[in-house]
């Protein structure tokens, strides 16, 4: 398993774009409240779970509402941006609320101090308990799921060592990381506490609950209650990676030449060699509006709100087309239907006849971050589709652990 630096300055910038994207993308009207519900519920979480004293600070609050399509216009959407200025010092906090849920909460001290009612705990093991204690209160307020949160204690109750490690009790996986590094020759340690979904020895990466901490940056996260689980995989890795071969091997590759002439290419699957991985996404999570899918549905009915099993595979050509290594296929692990086919290059022009997923080189462990957000860009222009496949990449390199894949020759 490879192991990315996550760091919690850039994820704020990286919510922030993300939540335009979606904003914009969605088809859904956007509308400006005075006082949305979130804006206060922000708040009151920065006070009562975190410990801010905000009577410190100058508290300036700004917020956007969507209904997105990739929800089924059943969820209400709001992106929240808080700034707390202490003389002119300033603290800039992000927040993104599903309903009632916490999609991400993240404060970033880069200038102001963050100044508590009472001091925290230096252990980050007691802080995540001292947090989590809080938040079952207020989850309970704001009728919130709260069923795993007892289980998540019990769970960092064990947790001696703050070195990463991974167990599980029951439908929970509990993952934690602590990852050090250089920055501007300052020595800096991120430590992470991730509560993931796991059954059937699949994890459901979306359904999670997280607390990471960074020096003084502090993000949460908590999607446990908001999505179920829609079904899990009839098929086995390798019957998803028979189907998707067959598939990617009968694929029409064009190439675009000048004066834009298609020229077809018969790939090279001499020395093939592929990577595969089980992700459950939210069952219309590549729906921008009704009439525009990024990927084929397939004849199941999927609830917005529940994840299904998707197997995303990436077959490297023997020999490159251009810029283009090789193709990627998407298996729906519920039905077996084809997802997506598509070209899998480089950043550039590959030539080929679709846009396609940002690649890297194939090597000896080859990795790729669970899917929070479609990694299937629309069939569009390069620009707009590198721009929303690299936000989306971006956001889980930053915010996931890698899972490490298997690679294998046929």
């Amino acid at each position: 398993m490879k192991h990315f630096k996550e760091k919690l300055s850039v994820v704020a910038v990286i919510l922030l774009l993300v939540s335009v994207l979606l904003i914009h993308a969605s088809g859904a009207e956007v509308t400006n409240k005075t006082n949305p519900f979130g804006k206060d519920k922000l708040l009151v979480f920065l006070s009562n779970v975190i410990g801010l004293d905000l009577a410190k600070y100058n508290v300036t609050v700004s917020s956007g509402v969507t209904y997105p399509y990739n929800f089924g216009g059943l969820v209400k959407q709001e992106v929240i941006s808080c700034q707390l200025d202490y003389n002119g010092r300033k603290i800039g906090i992000m927040g993104i609320f599903y309903n009632e849920y916490i999609f991400a909460i993240d404060i970033l001290p880069n200038q102001g101090p963050l100044i508590y009612a009472q001091p925290p705990s230096a252990n980050p093991v007691d802080e995540a308990k001292s947090i989590l204690r809080k938040y079952q209160i207020f989850a309970n307020d704001y009728g919130i799921t709260t069923s795993h949160l007892t289980t998540a204690l019990n769970m960092l109750n064990n947790v001696n060592e703050l070195t990463s490690s991974s167990t599980i009790l029951g439908n929970t996986k509990l993952e934690v990381s602590r990852i050090t590094y250089n920055e501007a020759n300052f020595n800096r340690t991120l430590i992470s506490f991730k509560w993931i979904y796991t059954a059937n020895g699949v994890d459901a990466y979306n359904k999670r609950l997280e607390i990471t901490f960074e020096d003084n940056a502090t993000y949460f996260k908590d999607t446990w209650g908001f999505f179920t689980i829609g079904c899990f995989s009839v098929i086995s890795e390798a019957e998803a990676v028979e189907i998707a071969f067959a598939a990617a091997k009968s694929y029409n590759l064009t190439l675009v030449g000048e004066d834009g002439v298609l020229i077809p290419a018969q790939p090279d699957w001499s020395g093939m060699t592929y990577t595969i991985a089980l992700n459950m996404i939210p069952g219309q999570i590549y729906n921008r509006d009704p009439n525009d899918h990024f990927v084929n549905p397939g004849s199941a009915v999927r609830d917005p709100l529940a994840l299904y099993p998707l197997w995303e595979s990436v077959f490297y050509f023997g020999k490159n087309i251009g810029q283009t290594v090789g193709i990627a296929v998407g298996v729906w692990g519920d039905t077996k239907e084809i997802a997506y086919i598509t070209p899998y290059g480089y950043l550039g022009d590959m030539g080929g006849n679709q846009t396609a997923p940002v690649a890297t080189s194939p090597s000896a462990e080859p990795s790729v971050a669970p899917s929070e957000t479609p990694v299937e860009p629309e069939n569009n222009s390069l620009s707009s589709a590198y721009l929303l496949l690299g936000l989306c990449i971006t956001v889980a390199v930053v915010t996931a652990a890698a899972i490490a894949l298997r690679k294998r020759s046929r």
